[in-house]
């Protein structure tokens, strides 16, 4: 018997087949360990070392095959090299023919495209199979950005996705404290864990506030601080408190500081409601106190407003249940069909209130919506669908871990505006510009699309101001707006009339210590009140001859809190290709911007007025001042002079293109009509004399400029239908899809340059 074990053994040490699996099997570990030895030095990741693995697996039948067909010819280890050489060239030849016929082609769409995310995980599909032929460094430095999320305690997981990928993995990111990590530009998911808290989720751009890679604002957020586990009310989500800037349209760009409050996660259901209705809800007097219940204008008491509180069949309920319940299935669907007073009820019932405005849109969007929108992609995964109501909970994830505050159900909110409700985030029905858009209803108002959701506040103190009647004046009427005529303009341009001075221009310092530009500051006389002008110019190295021009106006941050005037650095605002494309960019420190801020403090709206006509005027002269620089220097060409306006900029000093005919076209970032200011706040509209051949290039989401307002601008200018241009991208205020942005700009400043 032992010698037949003995014979056994050695049959199947001879035998062909054994002797090549075991190789191959030996083969496959030392592989699979040296690149995981090797893998810091050169960068390999870990998904890459797994593909390893199964590519030794999915070549073992081949081998079987071979063997099998050439063992009576070949030795066992030389079918084994050849196998092992044929498989390396063949994962080679292969992965190099997928990576650039199919992979690469791909990672240029989305780039081209301004799909970052994607063109990330593009970039790392080829590091896990094929790492050889990485595009990572080729890639990597355009579509992503180093992030360094500060987190109050140590020790937590951090975990990031793609937004909107409900079927992906999350991704590790680490532990913190956390370092600088490269994350992909784009909208990402994050979740935190550590145990003993309560996970956290946000929703987060990058660049943005949140990855501290992104801030034009004299603040910075606190550190996220996780809660202890089971502190937050069942159902509801923690609101860190701090500065951030409500992204709803008319608030403005002034910070609000709040302290912290729960919200719950999601609108409050039928089901759920159904459970206020069975405490006897509509009944207990405690929940209906101090209403000032009122029905077109006519005071109410409650025995009165609560007759008009029923459904299809006169039960009490809201408007669209039948016999004091909710349609059969549709427990989990946001309620719907309730005054604000039936909102304002369940919230007593919850111990909570409903959300003030503030305190609503820290929920819904980020504390820098302005710079870092969430809501471009937001809108496109929530509930606009026209077609009803779906349940709670599965669309539209918001900045810190809530549902639906775009879309599905309106919700109404604890404010009065105007002596009415008021609902935010707009409904399934309604356009998505409602997303960002106050919408005043009547109190009473019962429509089949009224949701709402509570808020839990851990400092009463927020109730005031925050809570206080929101009192704004209807805005005025088209016909307001008059057209100048020809007697009217005559007169008022002649405050605007501007004669040639000596600018007495002197080189402050010439910098060439940047590789794209060399930048030069540039001071000139104006010839009004003793002042002067800086004027920055950054001119392509290496230019020869006469190149053209762009003159900026930047966003407001140069009119609040502006950077030292030598730190001004054109790639913050990406305006690097204008660099790149050959032009000069040059930079006026027009007044009350950079180094000659001098802030309107009256509070008379006739002071303010009187002031802005005095700012228009310096405005006006400073370009003109500007442009005559520039006629007097041998590098830049007079005849190709272009107006880049951005947010501010295209807002408010596009009103000197009624008098500067100079610039061969106009850009304008995210800008369109404002009527704030004179004389369109004096019911003159000049908009109609602006000619200029003129690009805007705006956010489809953007809140601070709503789409009404650029589309007005570009409707009432005067420029030929040929010569104007609007755009309008899936994004927020700002950024605009970078690529996509540099090739509209440039396409349009190589139409309006004179060869």
């Amino acid at each position: 018997m032992e010698l037949d074990a003995k014979g056994l053994i050695g049959r199947l040490k001879r035998n062909s087949l054994i002797r090549a699996v075991t190789g191959y099997a030996a083969l496959a570990f030392i592989s699979v360990q040296a690149v995981q030895l090797v893998s810091g030095t050169f960068g390999l990741s870990q998904d890459f070392n797994k593909n390893l693995i199964w590519v030794f697996v999915a070549g073992f039948p081949f081998l079987v095959v071979a063997t099998w067909a050439y063992s009576s010819k070949l030795s066992t280890l030389k079918i084994l090299g050849v196998f092992a050489l044929v498989l390396a060239l063949g994962y080679s030849a292969g992965t190099y023919i997928w990576v650039n016929s199919v992979l690469a082609p791909k990672i240029s769409a989305f780039i081209h495209s301004d799909d970052y995310v994607s063109a990330w995980q593009a970039t790392n599909q080829v590091d896990a199979i094929a790492p050889f032929f990485s595009k990572a460094d080729e890639v990597f430095p355009e579509i992503s950005s180093m992030a360094e999320l500060r987190v109050d305690q140590d020790g937590v997981d951090v975990y990031w996705k793609p937004y909107g990928m409900d079927n992906q993995d999350w991704f590790f990111l680490g532990t913190t404290p956390l370092g600088k990590q490269r994350l992909p530009n784009g909208l990402l998911e994050l979740k935190m864990q550590k145990e003993g808290f309560e996970s956290q989720f946000f929703s987060v751009l990058n660049p943005s506030m949140r990855f501290g890679n992104s801030n034009v604002f004299d603040w910075t957020l606190e550190p996220i601080k996780l809660r202890p586990e089971d502190s937050s009310p069942p159902g509801m989500v923690y609101i860190q408190g701090g500065n951030f800037v409500p992204g709803i349209t008319g608030q403005g760009i002034d910070p609000v500081n709040l302290n912290s409050f729960y919200i719950d996660k999601t609108e409050v259901t039928n089901r759920q409601f159904k459970e206020f209705m069975n405490a006897g809800g509509y009944d207990n007097r405690q929940y209906w106190v101090d209403m000032e219940f009122v029905k077109d204008g006519i005071s109410l008491t409650t025995e009165q407003a609560k007759k008009l509180l029923v459904d299809t069949t006169g039960v009490e309920g809201p408007a669209g249940w039948e016999v004091g319940t909710y349609l059969d299935g549709q427990g989990n669907f946001p309620v719907t069909g309730v005054s604000w007073y039936e909102a304002l009820a369940y919230a007593r019932y919850r111990g909570n209130i409903l959300p003030p405005m503030h305190h609503w849109a820290k929920a819904a969007y980020p504390p820098d919506e302005i710079l870092g929108p969430i809501s471009p992609k937001l809108v496109k995964e929530s509930n606009f669908s026209g077609r009803g109501v779906i349940e709670t909970g599965i669309r539209g994830i918001g900045a810190y871990g809530t549902y639906d505050m775009a879309g599905n159900a309106r919700e109404w909110v604890w404010n009065i505006f105007g002596g009415r409700g008021l609902t935010l985030g707009g409904s399934y029905s309604d356009p998505q510009y409602m997303a960002s858009q106050t919408n005043p209803l009547p109190r009473m108002d019962r429509s089949p699309v009224n949701g709402f959701r509570t808020v839990r506040l851990l400092n009463a103190r927020d109730m005031n101001p925050f809570g206080d009647a929101i009192n704004r004046p209807p805005p005025k009427p088209d016909s307001f707006y008059k057209p100048m005529n020809d007697e009217a303009f005559t007169i008022y341009s002649r405050n605007f009339d501007i004669g040639k001075i000596d600018l007495k221009s002197k080189v402050l310092y010439v910098d060439d210590s940047n590789p794209l530009w060399v930048k030069e500051r540039i001071l000139v006389d104006l010839g009004y009140g003793s002042e002067s002008m800086d004027i920055l110019v950054f001119r392509p190295r290496d230019s020869y001859g006469k190149i053209g021009s762009v003159i900026i106006y930047p966003g407001a941050n140069y009119f609040r809190t502006p950077p030292d005037i030598d730190e001004v650095n054109p790639g913050e605002y990406g305006l690097d290709f204008i660099v790149k494309s050959g032009r000069a960019i040059v930079w006026p420190a027009i007044k009350d911007s950079m180094n000659r801020i001098s802030p309107m403090t009256s509070s008379s709206r006739t002071d303010i007025s009187r002031r802005w006509r005095e700012r228009l005027k310096a405005w006006t002269v400073d370009t003109y001042r500007t442009i005559d620089y520039v006629e007097t220097r041998d590098d830049l060409d007079p005849d190709n002079i272009f107006y880049l306006g951005m947010s501010y900029g295209s807002l408010y000093p596009t009103h000197t293109l009624l008098f500067e005919k100079r610039f061969s076209a106009a850009l304008l970032y995210v800008g369109g009509a404002s009527r704030s200011i004179p004389p369109l706040s004096d019911g003159l509209n000049h908009l109609p004399r602006i000619t200029t051949p003129i690009l805007m290039l705006n956010g489809e989401q953007d809140y601070l400029i709503p789409k009404v307002t650029a589309e007005r601008f570009y409707d009432q200018i005067g420029t030929p239908v040929e010569d104007k241009r609007l755009v309008f991208y899936e994004s927020g205020h700002w950024p605009l899809p970078r690529n996509q942005m540099i090739r509209e700009s440039l396409a349009w400043m190589d139409k309006y340059s004179v060869n």
